[in-house]
């Protein structure tokens, strides 16, 4: 049992990546993270199912909480610049069993979001080939596994997967220089929507503007919180970043501003475009201008839509790489995942595993299926990452060039709001993310600590 509990010091830990990223790719990551499919779908769904216009204040609240936890990633980063980023920050303050469990649930984040997106992402993808081209995709390659419809694979969603994750093999610089391409391309495809939105704004659509009442906000913060998520994976490439007790703070921070002003006036004018009862569509940004009589902007929107997801998956796919090096580095998955390219200097053997594994679930398994379990397990590692916090400033000697502001106050109401948050998910989801979390912990025991580098007196050793 006590070995559940040793820790380790990384305070001396040597980086074995090359270093190449600036604040502006670090920006840049998070903002193609976190918006994305949330921004193009989860709006609309939050709006007309949960909170109707006070989806708004949805989007304030989620922000609130989940910039908390930015400043806490900006703290700890600053701190300890490592891959792994939460499963690193707990390991080295609240144990290597904490770590693991942190670790497992990020692999959830990072793998299932990614073939999730990749799943959205075709369906946007072979209906603008469909409208703009007449290119019809045949039945059996357009879904997942189900041969009662006709389905068997959804080619689109698998190729898309597999060709993210050769990129990411091939460099993570190569990668973050197209990514900010995307980024760019993304801001203008908001500016559309906004441009041509606001003349169609029609303020008597926000009335009522809490339709559910308070307890439709509170529930629909639950689902508008998984537009954030994603943000975290710019602490992932902190051994790969120039400076990053400065850059990595910055690039939180930045990527998460931005963003979040970007979701509040595209909520703002969306809401106030249509009435929110109609806006329970898949592609509601698009909807909404068809249905004002923008053609011209809804085609824009839809191509954006496919440009922006595809980002999305980009910076998942990275932090899901960074996860299973960190892992494999410290023994607790296998050793030649933390193997890193002569050439490339790329862990290129996660990168490969990642793209056979995660482009066949995204071709196979259903979208709704690999959702379910998202949001909860990234907002038990953004917990864990909290009381990680607190732990280093009291038992560890750390020097962050970024420090919490108000961290008496901030750090606890950190806390209280993730808790608060997950509260409000559905009972089915927590017995889900119980079976997940099992099925980890019997990972942990079976292989993780028997093979774990703490065993080895050569190796890094627990912390005193």
């Amino acid at each position: 049992m006590k070995n559940f509990f040793r820790k380790k010091d990384y305070s001396a830990q040597e980086g074995k990546f090359e270093r190449k990223l600036g604040v502006i790719d670090l920006t840049a990551l998070g903002i193609g993270a976190v918006i994305g499919a949330g921004i193009f779908v989860i709006t609309g769904k939050a709006a007309a199912t949960l909170a109707g216009p006070g989806v708004i204040v949805s989007f304030l609240v989620a922000a609130v909480a989940i910039g908390l936890s930015a400043l806490v990633y900006a703290e700890l980063s600053s701190a300890y610049p490592i891959s792994g980023s939460a499963y690193s920050y707990t390991y080295l303050s609240l144990g290597e069993g904490i770590a693991w469990i942190v670790g497992w649930e990020l692999l959830l984040e990072y793998g299932i979001a990614t073939a999730a997106v990749a799943v959205g992402w075709s369906g946007y993808f072979r209906r603008f080939i469909e409208e703009q081209f007449h290119l019809v995709i045949p039945q059996a390659l357009s879904g997942s596994f189900d041969p009662s419809s006709g389905t068997y694979i959804d080619i689109c969603a698998f190729l898309a997967v597999a060709i993210i994750f050769a990129l990411l093999t091939i460099g993570i610089k190569e990668s973050a220089s197209v990514n900010i391409v995307i980024v760019a391309i993304k801001f203008v495809v908001l500016g559309v929507f906004i441009y041509y939105g606001i003349k169609h704004v029609k303020f008597e659509n926000l009335s009522p503007f809490l339709p559910f009442g308070w307890d439709g906000v509170w529930k629909g913060t639950s689902l508008i919180v998984f537009a954030y998520l994603g943000f975290d994976a710019v602490s992932t490439v902190a051994e790969e970043t120039k400076d990053p007790t400065r850059t990595v703070p910055l690039g939180l921070v930045l990527s998460l501003v931005i963003s979040t002003a970007l979701y509040i006036v595209v909520a703002v004018v969306l809401c106030a475009m249509m009435p929110y009862d109609r806006l329970d569509v898949p592609d509601a940004l698009a909807f909404a201008m068809y249905q004002n009589g923008e053609p011209f902007a809804a085609s824009i929107i839809a191509l954006g839509a496919v440009i922006t997801i595809t980002s999305v998956m980009m910076v998942m796919g990275i932090g899901f790489t960074r996860i299973c090096y960190a892992l494999a580095r410290d023994g607790l998955l296998f050793k030649n995942l933390a193997d890193i390219h002569p050439t490339l200097k790329t862990p290129y053997k996660a990168s490969i595993l990642g793209g056979a594994l995660l482009s066949f679930m995204a071709g196979m398994v259903p979208l709704g299926v690999l959702a379910e379990l998202i949001n909860i397990g990234t907002l038990f590692a953004y917990f864990m990452v909290g009381l990680a916090a607190i732990a280093v400033r009291k038992y560890h000697d750390a020097s962050p060039r970024f420090t919490i502001p108000l961290a008496g106050i901030l750090l606890p109401l950190n806390l209280l709001m993730l808790i608060f948050i997950m509260v409000g998910l559905p009972g089915v989801t927590w017995l889900r993310f119980g079976v997940w979390t099992l099925v980890g912990l019997a990972v942990y025991a079976l292989y993780g600590r028997k093979h774990s580098r703490m065993n080895d007196p050569q190796s890094d050793g627990p912390t005193p």
